[in-house]
Order: structure tokens, then sequence, then C-alpha cells
């Protein structure tokens, strides 16, 4: 499969964007692009580290760096376009960055539907049923995430993910769909399956928020994670729906690209149909 090698523009400014605070370390600012388009809702951070961000709508972000991380590898991810990974002591130097990404033309095999016999059983996984306890996720940050894990016992076709919410004010809110591989060592999200961005949008009240997913010919034939991440910050919404229960693996990072941590059983749910080989 063939593969496009990147390109990263580095620019100057009249105003100092990677500059020196008193107390956090350094802030960089910038924008992620790709063929002279800005990048929405790109990844921008620094791995297992808690220092981590999304681009907003206009490709633009800004990340605080303590200290204590200057010295580490700067991440930069997208669905379909390859990452790209720079050291940050070689960005102390620019005042802006504009980094460009190159789409990519490989997915990853077990996600690509081959000849197969549908057996028509279609089945639900993950939580079936809606709890009236909710919470708050976002911390005041892009790129918060909840995730939990599915493990069919057969190959299925991805149907339609849904999310328990509750919105009473019926504003607006925009969220990230993700579905991720599982590390066989950690049993934590390791690789992102989706080939196409999920951006949802949605003023829903309360109930189940259902993601159609049929357009993504999608079979996965081991466990994977399943989840929502946020990209606002000026809206924290919506509230999730839980129970305080640990059948159901779970978990929530407060960065993009931060450490998961173990939390509460989330109302998420999975419609799948189970495949054969012909």
């Amino acid at each position: 499969m063939r593969n496009w090698t990147f390109t990263i523009f580095l620019l100057f400014s009249l105003t100092s964007a990677f500059s020196q605070t008193a107390s956090t370390g350094k802030t960089l600012q910038g924008k992620i692009k790709s063929a002279n388009q800005q990048i929405m809702f790109a990844t921008v951070g620094i791995a297992k580290a808690n220092v981590g961000t999304v681009t907003n709508e206009k490709g633009e972000f800004e990340l605080v760096i303590p200290t204590e991380h200057l010295n580490k590898m700067l991440t930069i991810s997208h669905i379909g376009y390859n990452t790209v990974n720079l050291k940050l002591d070689s960005l102390s130097a620019y005042d802006y960055v504009e980094i460009e990404l190159t789409e990519k033309a490989e997915f990853l095999e077990e996600v690509i539907v081959a000849s197969k016999k549908l057996r028509g059983k279609t089945k639900e996984y993950g939580n079936k049923k809606k709890h009236n306890s909710f919470i708050w996720i976002q911390k005041g940050d892009r790129g918060s995430e909840i995730v939990m894990l599915i493990e069919p016992k057969t190959e299925i076709f991805l149907n339609s993910v849904s999310l328990n919410i509750l919105n009473e004010l019926e504003r607006e809110f925009l969220l990230l769909l993700n579905i991720y591989t599982v590390n066989k060592s950690t049993n934590l999200p390791e690789a992102q399956v989706l080939r196409n961005q999920k951006v949802i949008r949605s003023t829903l009240k309360k109930g189940w928020l259902e993601v159609d997913l049929s357009d993504e010919n999608m079979v996965l034939t081991e466990p994977f994670y399943i989840g929502f991440q946020w990209v606002e910050i000026e809206e924290p919404l919506p509230l999730i729906g839980c129970k305080s229960s640990t059948s159901l693996k779970s978990l929530i990072r407060y960065k993009a690209l931060g450490k998961w941590e173990e939390f509460v059983e989330w109302d998420i749910k999975v419609m799948g149909t189970s495949y054969e080989a012909p």
C-alpha cells in the first residue's frame, strides 16, 4: 500500500506563541493543515503525559507544556492522516508553528469487510439499560474522552452506537466518536479503527444518542473500545448516564493522548450483526 511523506512548516510570528510562562512551562500555539486546508479536531499532545488538546474548527490549537516535558515528543494525529511526531526542543526556537499532515492510504485489515454471509442475527452489546444517574465529563479542556470495552463472542458488522445523555437546556453540543483496537498487553485502547472522523452534533434533551455506523461498512473480529470525545470548552455538554459498577470495563481520560483511568460504567451500547464465512 502507498504512503506519502509528511511535510512540516515552521513559521515565524511577530508575537511570541511559544512563550515562557511563570510557573507552567511554555505555551505553544499553531495550526494544523493539509493541502492548505485547516484540519479541525486533530489531536495535539504528549502521549501519556496528560498534556494534550484538540484543534478547533479552524485547525488552531494552544497547548501549555510543563517544563519537565519540554524534552519529549509532540504527537499530532487525525483519522485518515499520517501521524507526525516532533521533538519539542526543536520547536522552542520558533514563535509560531504550522504543521502539514498528509493523507494515508492504508487501513487496518480487520475492519475491511470481506465477502461474507450475513447470519441475520442482530444483538446489543455493552450497557443495554439506561440509568438515571448522570455526571459531567469535561474539565475545561478539549480532548476529554470516555470509552467502554465491547467483547462480542463472534465477529460482527457494526450497525450503530448509542450513548445515554442528559441535556436539559437542549443546547447544541458536539462530540467525536472513536473506535479503538485493544492492546493485548495492557488491555487499554490502542489503534484507531474508524476510517473517517465521526462528528456528532445534537440538541437531544435526554435519552439514547444514536450514531449510525452502517456506512462505515466495518466487521470487527476482536474486542474493541467505543469512545466519545469532547472537543468544545465553552459548553461541557452533555451529561452522561452511568452506574456504579465495574462489570463492563469503562475508562476515562481528561486530556487528549492522556493516561487512561478506570471509572464508572458508562451507558454505551452497540448494535451489531454477526457474520459467518461463506
